[in-house]
């Protein structure tokens, strides 16, 4: 008897990254009514604003973790869905956070390299950022249902697809006439493309290996 026949197959997973892309509009809408009373500036390493953007990347995440896991037809999983919120905030916040205390010395140290360059310089900090955040909540994936070797290729699969996915839309920014250095309001953009991007395409990846790894597993119980 076929023992993979009762499997769902994926249904459209990256329809879950839209949680992703959801969080940081969340957290400028639970930031918005205390901004005064708190005197919240600009500065996005103020932490207030560190630990509102964690605890809602968390929930975000968590959200995320179990819409990709019905997507890829596999039964509810709490510990997945807790894994894959805490990865997320700290793929996201807490590379923020550690960028915001070294960038004074090893990494401010490593851009000047590049010789004043605005857009390697841009793409040398955030690209490494975008794949690593994609990388640790696929990672914190599969350390959620446990499964060290699933968590490790999430890792591999999640940087290269967010570290592409940033160096091809900045350089397709390039050459519309949208260089990081020029004068025009490029960062913003492209990082929010960027991060959309590899929030929905790591998503359909995930939900993708999920539920292969889901069919292996049942295949081997039979």
């Amino acid at each position: 008897m076929d023992t993979t026949q009762n499997i769902s197959k994926p249904a459209h997973p990256f329809v879950a990254g839209f949680w992703l892309i959801a969080a940081l509009p969340m957290t400028m809408m639970v930031l918005a009514p205390f901004a005064g009373i708190l005197g919240l500036g600009d500065d996005v390493t103020e932490p207030p604003i560190l630990f509102a953007m964690f605890v809602v990347h968390c929930v975000t995440g968590y959200l995320w973790a179990r819409s990709l896991g019905r997507c890829a037809g596999l039964p509810d999983n709490k510990w997945m869905n807790i894994s894959g919120g805490i990865g997320f905030a700290f793929g996201v916040v807490g590379i923020l956070a550690a960028l915001a205390e070294f960038a004074r010395n090893p990494i401010t140290r490593w851009l000047e390299t590049f010789h004043g360059a605005g857009n390697l310089e841009f793409g040398a900090l955030f690209a490494p950022w975008t794949g690593l955040a994609c990388g640790i909540s696929g990672f914190a994936l599969g350390i959620g249902v446990r499964d060290l070797k699933l968590a490790l290729k999430l890792l591999v699969l999640g940087f290269l697809t967010g570290f592409g996915l940033y160096l091809a839309i900045m350089y397709t920014m390039e050459l519309l006439g949208f260089k990081v250095g020029s004068g025009r309001p490029v960062m913003l953009p492209t990082t929010f493309l960027s991060m959309w991007s590899a929030a929905l395409v790591g998503s359909a990846i995930f939900g993708r290996m999920l539920a292969k790894s889901r069919k292996i597993e049942r295949t081997q119980r039979s």
